[in-house]
């Protein structure tokens, strides 16, 4: 407040300055003209003295002219009286002259105070503009001041609010502080506890090798009876799942007619799907933050287990070959992996500045990961060392990619700038790049590791010989339309086929040796659909669409 005063005192002298410098400004300057006219009236007012005194001399003059007139005719006209007339008649014109000049010096100076009178207003009215430009100011500076103390108020009101929020951010300090402790307590007899558990385990499994040499044999023979079962049966998924571990043959693709199960899979829009290498169970991404693990069971897809960490939402899922990790990518600027057994969060891979629309294990390494993200980045991770081991600056956002090799090596991209790059993790530019014409919305390389499937925001499919490095074949229809930046398309299993979710609803197949529509899967999705899947059997075809929705599709 006491800033407040002095302000208040240094604003009115500024007031009294300007108030002096407008005295000076406009009132002296006019001080010569009103004393001017002062001047003229005091001569006006002597003149009027003079001419009346001069107008009674006259009439006296008159008089005595009169007067002399009478006497000279009574005197007979002497020769001294007419002398004296002719000096009488000389004063009195000298005299009416005078008066004559009076007269019109007196009408000079009336002119002079018309004039004056004039300049007189025309000064007042300046002065009364200025009066009224002065009110102005003057409740302007009231205004001001009102808005000063109305701030003064404000100042107030923050700087205790300030306080009231350091006071509880200390507080949260201290309440943080705290749990830290209990943290890094809770972890050291977690350590401990683990300790005890490794070498519980190690006993544990000194007696399991020693059973498992004797079971050995026993287990070979029985792996290679189902095996040759496994051969000699028709394929085909029902509640009987694959073998952990083992990835099933496909002996022929064979086209969904009909929908065998419908299912509200996530509470929102579901961006993923994924067939897990063997077919045991697939894996859903959707809006509610949410990564689902399913399995078949009677026909019908059932739960398995659901996995949560992530703070938005999950844009894509894969698992990796031997089906021990899932990880999905997240709209939350990072990827997660997951244990399939436990279905525990393993790892959170933080480091983009954008969402993650990909992520993949490289190939048979389950403990390298490559992901691509909307700030235009791949990042390569270690999960052993938990850390981010390369960056590649791809120059757009990146929408989708797959690994060519299982040696962590080549990483193909597809980006919003419609190409598509070639990148050699040894180096830090891309090897190749091809353009097409819309923005890459997915990729799909078979295992042969020389055909790769894209989808783009044209409206169309290509595929790519990468041998060649040129687009072998395209696939579009007048019914098909990519629905968002992040549709994916696949191949079916033995690369027969392709297929893709279109704005309408439905899914179309096409032949990639006759490039024409074999199928159109519709009327069961109401929104655009987002991802498909194809079972690595070649019998089932999974899609999602944009409202909870998802389709296991099959021909029996």
């Amino acid at each position: 407040m006491a800033d407040g005063g002095d302000f208040s005192s240094k604003f009115r002298e500024k007031i009294l300055q300007n108030l002096k410098e407008r005295n000076r400004t406009q009132h002296q300057c006019f001080s010569g003209i009103i004393y001017a006219h002062n001047r003229m009236f005091e001569t006006v007012d002597t003149l009027k003295s003079k001419n009346i005194q001069l107008n009674l001399d006259a009439e006296r003059q008159r008089q005595e002219n009169l007067d002399l007139r009478v006497k000279v005719e009574a005197g007979g006209g002497g020769t001294g009286g007419g002398e004296r007339t002719q000096a009488l008649e000389q004063k009195l014109f000298n005299l009416q002259e005078e008066l004559t000049d009076l007269h019109r010096r007196k009408g000079e100076n009336s002119q002079q105070i018309i004039d004056l009178n004039n300049a007189l207003q025309e000064k007042e009215k300046i002065l009364l503009d200025k009066g009224a430009r002065l009110a102005n100011a003057e409740m302007t500076i009231e205004t001001l001041q009102d808005a000063i103390r109305q701030l003064e108020k404000t100042v107030m009101e923050l700087e205790a609010t300030n306080q009231m929020l350091k006071d509880e951010q200390q507080a949260l300090q201290m309440a943080y502080t705290s749990l830290e402790l209990k943290f890094r307590k809770t972890m050291d007899e977690n350590a401990e506890l683990v300790q005890r558990w490794m070498a519980q385990k190690a006993k544990a499994a000194d007696v399991l090798n020693e059973e498992n040499d004797q079971m050995l044999r026993k287990r070979q023979a029985k792996l290679k009876k189902e095996l040759a079962e496994a051969a000699e049966a028709p394929v085909k998924i029902d509640d009987k799942s694959w073998p952990a571990g083992m990835v099933p043959m496909c002996l022929s693709v064979s086209i969904p007619s009909k929908p065998q199960y419908k299912f509200d899979a996530h509470e929102g829009e579901v961006n993923a799907i994924r067939w897990s290498p063997s077919g045991r169970m697939f894996a859903t991404g959707g809006a509610d933050r949410k990564l689902k693990l399913w399995e078949i069971v009677g026909g019908k897809c059932q739960v398995k287990a659901t996995l949560s960490g992530s703070n938005a939402g999950v844009m894509s899922a894969e698992f990796d070959v031997e089906e021990n990790y899932v990880i999905g990518a997240s709209s939350d600027f990072a990827s997660r992996v997951w244990t399939v057994n436990d279905h525990r969060l393993r790892h959170t891979l933080t480091g983009h500045s954008g969402k993650v629309f990909a992520a993949k294990f490289f190939g048979a390494d389950c403990h390298k990961v490559v992901s691509g993200s909307h700030d235009r980045t791949i990042k390569i991770w270690d999960l052993r060392s938990k850390a981010c081991v390369k960056t590649i600056f791809a120059g757009s956002a990146c929408f989708d990619l797959v690994t060519s090799d299982g040696l962590g090596t080549s990483i193909i991209s597809g980006h919003f700038d419609k190409r598509i790059r070639f990148w050699d993790t040894r180096s830090d530019n891309s090897v190749n790049e091809i353009s097409l014409q819309g923005r890459i919305t997915s990729l799909d390389l078979l295992p042969d590791g020389f055909t790769l499937l894209s989808c783009s925001r044209d409206d169309a499919l290509k595929i790519i010989d990468l041998r060649m490095n040129q687009v072998m074949g395209t696939f579009s229809h007048d019914g098909f339309k990519v629905a968002a930046d992040w549709t994916r398309a696949v191949f079916c299993p033995d690369g027969q086929y392709v297929v893709a979710g279109s704005q309408d609803g439905a899914v179309y197949i096409w032949n990639v040796s006759s490039r024409k529509i074999e199928k159109v899967l519709a009327k069961e999705h109401n929104n655009p659909i987002m991802a498909v899947s194809w079972h690595p059997a070649g019998s089932h075809i999974l899609s999602c669409d944009r409202q909870k929705k998802a389709v296991l599709w099959s021909d029996f």
